[in-house]
């Protein structure tokens, strides 16, 4: 059973809870926290650097595990998408960014990328199935601490 603007199988009602796996998502962040280690227990993973290549093979790695496909675009931003039961459809995007200021915090935009990937783990690992594709995204330079706009 699913509904358009939500998720639903056989045995969960439309609007009932579903629970993410916070340990899953603790541990996720903890390993992405470990590339390009910063100051005070922050991180560097200036965009376009080894360190942000690492990260985002890390990341590709996770969601292609949780059955996403990748796509990018001219400006190297990730769009991994999750299919729902109507591809034809506007997908749902969630998503911020895994690069970081040279003195970035442990959390500041890997925080909403990774949440994207546990929220499509999480529909995945409860045997939902959306109406909706979700495309977790991953912007690149969010930041412009490397590559300033003009």
């Amino acid at each position: 059973m699913t509904s358009d603007s939500g998720a639903a199988s056989a045995d969960r009602t439309i609007g009932s809870n579903i629970r993410i796996n916070g340990d899953r998502l603790w541990a996720s962040l903890m390993e992405m926290a470990r590339i390009g280690p910063g100051i005070a227990g922050g991180n560097n993973r200036q965009t376009l650097t080894d360190a942000d290549g690492e990260g985002r093979r890390l990341f590709q790695r996770w969601c292609e595990d949780a059955g996403m496909v990748m796509s990018l675009d001219r400006m190297g931003n990730m769009f991994m998408r999750h299919e729902g039961e109507d591809p034809a459809l506007d997908p749902v995007y969630i998503g911020s960014h895994l690069d970081t200021q040279p003195t970035g915090g442990k959390y500041d935009g890997v925080l909403g990328v990774l949440a994207g990937l546990e929220v499509v783990r999480a529909i995945r690992d409860q045997g939902i199935r959306t109406r909706r594709p979700i495309v977790v995204t991953n912007w690149t330079n969010e930041e412009g601490a490397r590559f300033a706009p003009r």
